[in-house]
């Protein structure tokens, strides 16, 4: 039997709550309708985005990736059933854990990316705060409501840039930690350096526009 329990974040997108199923703890993800949009397009829509989230987490389990296991769907009231991972988030560890304990974490992550990326599956949403650290010090990717399937370089690239820019926002130790993740995402993903050098090409047009619009 499925309970649902407390309410533990929302977004534009969805509401995560906990739950249990058979006394196992678990996370539904239930995702919102949209007022503005017409009510039969709003279900097909929530239907496909549920579809195709379920589709790559299935995908990224099935080539190892840490991912929570994806348990069922209810399709009724577009709600994923998962795996809840026990653990924090990456952002709130890295407030209070020494950068000695970062080190092997940000090589981790970048090796999980890596695998994702070395299979054509995109995250879509890379940040702090989609990562859990589990009671192992070992990273969890969850939430792929944007991920997608797709040899695209380009879309790999922003993967890495918003990993990069979340990183830069939060941390003065921004860089020694992106280099430990490039160290972990080079090693498992042969092309991972042309996808890095395609990042900074992705940054280096941000500020050109940034400097267009400054001039205006």
């Amino acid at each position: 039997m499925i309970r649902q329990k407390d309410r533990i974040a929302k977004g534009a997108e969805a509401i995560i709550y906990r739950g249990s199923f058979l006394q196992t703890p678990i996370i539904l993800k239930h995702r919102l309708p949209k007022i503005y949009r017409l009510p039969q397009i709003d279900k097909t829509i929530r239907l496909q985005r549920l579809r195709a989230e379920a589709r790559i987490m299935v995908l990224a389990w099935k080539i190892g990736a840490h991912v929570p296991v994806l348990l069922g769907i209810d399709f009724a009231n577009r709600t994923l059933l998962m795996e809840e991972i026990q653990g924090e988030l990456l952002f709130f560890i890295m407030n209070t854990a020494p950068l000695t304990k970062m080190k092997s974490i940000f090589k981790d992550i970048g090796q999980e990316v890596g695998l994702l990326h070395k299979n054509d599956i995109t995250h879509g949403d890379l940040t702090v705060f989609n990562v859990v650290i589990n009671k192992e010090n070992k990273p969890w990717l969850i939430d792929f409501g944007l991920g997608q399937v797709s040899v695209e370089r380009e879309k790999k690239a922003d993967d890495l840039l918003t990993f990069y820019s979340t990183l830069k926002a939060i941390s003065p130790d921004f860089q020694d930690l992106f280099d430990l993740f490039k160290h972990g995402y080079f090693g498992m993903y042969k092309k991972g350096r042309k996808t890095f050098e395609h990042m900074k090409k992705i940054q280096s047009r941000a500020r050109y526009i940034a400097r267009e619009d400054r001039l205006e």
